[in-house]
């Protein structure tokens, strides 16, 4: 409880707040049943053991998609695009080849293609 959201506790009265708001507002039953994630609620705190309850989330948390963050489905196409761009030109950048020409063959770079395809995530 030495961290703040936005910043350090700095003197006492810093201290003394947080340390009021987390002994009168925060405690375990705060989460009972709360939804973590679409489809994941919290489990009773009380039953589990603090292994036991990472474990249960690292088990069923779901795939993290745009809407858990409140995004739009499409959030995620410019970033994935970005990423794919850049993946390909690290390709064509590493694959050498002769210094004259400008050939469009992607022949040559598709070994590399192939490997990083199946380095990919589904």
């Amino acid at each position: 409880g030495e961290i703040m959201y936005g910043g350090h506790i700095t003197d006492f009265w810093d201290r003394r707040v947080n340390n009021t708001y987390l002994t009168v507002l925060i405690s375990p039953e705060l989460l009972n049943g709360m939804n973590l994630a679409p489809g994941l609620k919290s489990p009773d705190s009380s039953k589990l053991e603090y292994a036991h309850y990472v474990k249960y989330i690292e088990d069923r948390f779901p795939l993290e998609i745009p809407q858990m963050y409140w995004l739009h489905p499409n959030a995620e196409l410019g970033f994935l695009t970005s990423t794919g761009t850049n993946i390909f030109r690290t390709i064509a950048q590493i694959s050498g080849g002769s210094g004259g020409g400008g050939g469009t063959d992607i022949g040559e770079a598709q070994q590399s293609i192939t490997t990083y395809m199946k380095d990919l995530p589904e």
